[in-house]
């Protein structure tokens, strides 16, 4: 994932980089308008996953500009996901929404739209987990180190967090931008089965013992539906 990552920062800097020098305009004796609209867009980090994990999903984006700084923001996607490792077979199905407020710190010079920000979401999961099989730690290998088949279901789990966001839009062509954020997330609350756990999450990303932190990277891509100039 992290070669995706560097080549897709890199691309996002060199748009940014040619966005501001072409729209690099004196403003003395012209006049401006802005756009401002509802922005529409999809995560295709999901997209890449597909071809590295044994995964599909789909991640929305929406927001709307309320000030010359302010977005809200609201976020809706599936996750579908099976966990294999040397001993445990699991498969995880769900959906989640996020809602909450992007806060734009770049000063654009007039003409642009580029955005470097700071956000915070607070993220609600809902989702099924089913153990497929597992393999008993046995030292002395009674047990032939075979896999036993369950198929335990565990259904109607949810879970809560919140997410600390640092990301980056380019406007790459007129109202539409390309982007990439990177966030922090705490996990507040989780359904967890009965004699089992929560390996992955849908929408909060992969679990861990004892931790409540967690990491993820979208790459979006977003178009602006124009609504009002002033």
């Amino acid at each position: 994932m992290s070669k995706y990552f560097f080549s897709f920062f890199l691309v996002f800097f060199i748009n940014f980089e040619l966005s501001s020098q072409e729209n690099n305009i004196e403003t003395d004796s012209i006049l401006l308008k802005k756009t401002y609209g509802i922005r529409l867009g999809f995560d295709l980090s999901k997209q890449i996953r597909m071809f590295t994990e044994d995964y599909k999903g789909l991640s929305l984006y929406s927001d709307l500009k309320i000030r010359e700084d302010i977005f809200i923001v609201f976020e809706v996607g599936n996750d579908n996901k099976t966990i294999s490792d040397d001993n445990i077979t699991s498969k995880v199905n769900g959906s989640y929404y996020k809602f909450g407020l992007n806060y734009n710190f770049y000063k654009n010079l007039p003409g642009l739209n580029n955005e470097i920000y700071f956000g915070l979401r607070y993220g609600i999961s809902k989702f099924n987990n089913e153990l497929l099989s597992f393999k008993v730690y046995d030292i002395d290998n009674n047990w032939n180190n075979e896999s036993i088949i369950v198929n335990n279901k565990f259904n109607n789990l949810n879970a809560g967090w919140v997410e600390l966001i640092l990301g980056f839009n380019a406007e790459i062509s007129k109202n539409i931008y390309m982007g990439i954020s990177l966030r922090v997330n705490r996990l507040i609350n989780q359904k967890i089965p009965s004699n089992y756990t929560n390996f992955f999450i849908p929408g909060f990303n992969k679990v861990t013992e004892n931790n409540n932190f967690g990491t993820g990277i979208t790459y979006n891509l977003i178009y602006q539906i124009p609504i009002l100039k002033k």
